[in-house]
């Protein structure tokens, strides 16, 4: 793929985003167009009105093509769907002290976990398909079985699925406008990805993505995805609240949430401290309103890693992005919940000859570029074949 231009769209909730990248042979990345809209028709992450969404899409597409003369058949997707479900689940198979053969041994785990996957969620489709990792004889982790003797091989496998019928729905909007999707990709996990170096996988990390109406749990263990989950409040529910509560438009709603540092350390500009008192509201009840919010988003987060027994694990440390992570108050108080320290995600891939914005605003489209260009050796990779007449999935392992 090096040299070949591939077109990434990310389908945010506020913004719609779309990149123009290739991979040089120096591998870096060329960027040859950005774009990004305001989105309408998608909320949470599915779609709430196709035409309008469809809309969207061919805009950012016109633009895009227009640039570049050069015509889009093929795209690459970022989702980030609230129902978006991940599963982790461990098999054993008996070896009796011979060598592990990929055909015999590992294809028989990776078949085993995709049917029993498909019996307990019939309507679901995989998006993501994990090896989370390898146990001979029940306690001796390895990287990569293949050759090593053993009595038993024991797998965990973690799944990241969607409803079928959202898929679909994804797929009539790129097919009306004659659009291939080449792959989908689950948003949190790409820009986790790349916010995170190799040093952070492999010790553990947790990455929290701020979204416009969602925020995204992300952990990782050992270099390994360990959970993943995503729940409907965000940024704009602190925007919400103002409004509601003490009945202020939107503009200011917004103005009090960018400049709540400022606000609790009382050097609040003329102009909103202005507005404010036109609306005869006390710095007091807007705190009270604003900080009940972040505890309720924080409180999801810490109850979501307790969940998982990682706040002395895989959260060593947090990774936080997204357009809530400009919130210095929201990272203080994170940081403070979980007593461990909050990063801001940094550029850890290779990009040419661009500036630090093009990362921290395309973190998806550029994290589902090394996805593409360098994948997880941990995932397993979706093949078609057909068998006796019928069209049949199975999933192939890759390793290196």
């Amino acid at each position: 793929m090096k040299n070949e231009k591939i077109c990434i769209l990310d389908l945010g909730s506020y913004k719609i985003k779309l990149l123009v990248i290739s991979l040089n042979n120096n591998n870096y990345i060329d960027i040859h167009a950005k774009c990004s809209i305001n989105a309408s028709g998608i909320k949470k992450g599915d779609i709430v009105d196709i035409d309008k969404l469809r809309i969207n899409i061919k805009s950012i597409i016109d633009i895009v093509e227009k640039e570049l003369d050069f015509k889009i058949k093929n795209i690459y997707v970022g989702i980030n769907s609230i129902n978006f479900n991940f599963l982790t689940f461990g098999l054993s198979r008996n070896i009796g002290s011979y060598e592990i053969e990929e055909k015999k041994d590992l294809q028989n785990l990776i078949d085993q976990a995709a049917g029993i996957f498909y019996q307990n969620f019939p309507n679901n489709k995989i998006v993501h398909f994990f090896n989370s990792g390898f146990y001979l004889d029940k306690i001796n982790h390895v990287e990569n079985p293949l050759g090593l003797k053993s009595k038993t091989l024991d797998v965990n496998f973690s799944f990241l699925s969607l409803e079928k019928n959202t898929i679909a729905n994804f797929d009539k909007l790129f097919s009306i406008q004659d659009l291939k999707v080449n792959r989908y990709f689950y948003s949190p996990l790409a820009s986790s990805i790349l916010s995170a170096d190799q040093s952070f996988l492999e010790k553990g990390f947790v990455n929290i993505d701020f979204g416009f109406d969602k925020t995204s749990i992300t952990l990782f263990e050992n270099s390994k995805i360990l959970f993943a989950k995503t729940v409907p409040i965000g940024s704009i529910h602190i925007n919400n609240d103002l409004i509601k509560a003490i009945d202020i438009d939107k503009s200011l709603a917004e103005k009090i949430k960018i400049n709540f540092d400022k606000i609790l350390k009382g050097q609040i500009d003329n102009s909103i401290k202005l507005e404010i008192e036109n609306k005869k509201v006390s710095m007091e009840m807007i705190i009270k309103i604003v900080e009940a919010r972040v505890d309720e988003i924080i409180d999801h987060i810490y109850n979501n890693i307790i969940y998982c027994k990682s706040l002395n694990k895989a959260a060593r440390k947090v990774i936080i992005n997204g357009g809530g992570s400009e919130l210095n108050f929201l990272s203080h108080r994170l940081s403070k919940k979980l007593k461990i320290p909050v990063e801001y995600a940094k550029q850890s891939f290779p990009i040419k000859n661009t500036e630090f914005n093009v990362f921290s605003e395309f973190m998806v489209c550029l994290g589902i570029a090394k996805l593409i260009f360098f994948p997880l050796s941990d995932e397993i990779k979706k093949q078609s074949y057909q068998k006796k007449g019928f069209f049949n999935k199975f999933y192939s392992m890759f390793l290196k």
